[in-house]
């Protein structure tokens, strides 16, 4: 029962929850949690490809996995106990209303997701440098997806997912909008802006001992936080900020693909903001 409890999705790490557990996307037993199945199948939408098994790459059946995520609709009732939350007084009420925030995801504008990379580029200190994500912004920190023991997590097809922290929201849509549908030594990248999660200690109205800690110690912001039966939403509304991509033609090459000339020169030219401060406006 314990293990089952512990289990965690190989892809973005986090525990699995009964909800993700009897997701069982494909035959071949290769598990992953509901958000992370949403986000692959988001990704392949919005391509006009198909959703696809990272392990072994058969195609996935939307309609009968979307019919077992919809057993789960209790998720959404444990949604109204977050808008009551500042109405609670006392700790103990608070503790109670901050367990509520467990499921709930809020998507960061400063943090990366790329997926598809190359294992011959997985270095944080090599993605770290300007010839790399360093092109696009000031990057805070790299990280890449890493299993239990530590050792790089890796798919069947030789690639791996890497997140990368901005210090700010442009750089972080910059990144995307250049990055996501390049074809990097023949690896289709995908990029989004990633998620997170509320911090365990804080949940539970104690302090937080790690002062690296990236998870939410404060209540995020409520168009950009949804629950694991509202990611078509949350796409959306990643889609929204970042704009369409880029890619009008098919782009490739072994290096990631430089920023427009105006990025480089003039981090605050015009033609670097409309689609960003169009899209943080948007409610």
């Amino acid at each position: 029962m314990n293990d089952e409890v512990e289990k965690s999705c190989p892809l973005c790490a986090e525990e699995m929850d009964l909800t993700d557990q009897q997701l069982k996307p494909c035959k071949c037993g290769y598990e992953i949690c509901v958000w992370c199945w949403h986000h692959i199948m988001g990704m392949a939408e919005k391509d006009e490809t198909e959703g696809r098994c990272p392990a072994c790459r058969t195609p996935y059946n939307k309609e009968k996995i979307v019919g077992t995520t919809a057993k789960c609709e209790r998720l959404m009732s444990e949604m109204t106990v977050e808008k009551k939350f500042k109405s609670h007084k006392g700790k103990s009420k608070t503790s109670e209303g901050r367990k509520q925030l467990g499921d709930v995801r809020v998507i960061q504008r400063t943090l990366v997701y790329v997926v598809g990379l190359p294992l011959n580029f997985a270095d944080e200190d090599v993605l770290h440098r300007r010839a790399y994500f360093g092109q696009y912004g000031k990057v805070l920190k790299v990280s890449i997806s890493r299993t239990a023991s530590g050792a790089i997590q890796h798919f069947a097809n030789s690639t791996c997912s890497v997140y990368i922290t901005y210090s700010k929201e442009e750089e972080a849509v910059r990144c995307i909008q250049l990055v996501h549908g390049f074809v990097l030594d023949g690896r289709p990248l995908r990029a989004c802006f990633g998620t997170t999660k509320y911090c365990h200690a804080w949940l539970k109205n104690m302090p937080c001992g790690n002062h690296d800690c990236l998870y939410l110690h404060e209540i995020g912001s409520q168009e950009d936080s949804f629950t694991k039966d509202e990611i078509v939403s949350a796409y959306t509304r990643v889609q929204q900020i970042t704009g369409s991509a880029n890619a009008a033609q098919p782009r490739s090459g072994n290096v990631l693909p430089p920023p427009a000339e105006d990025y480089c020169n003039n981090t605050s030219a015009s033609s670097a903001r409309p689609i960003t401060k169009t899209a943080i406006n948007t409610n």
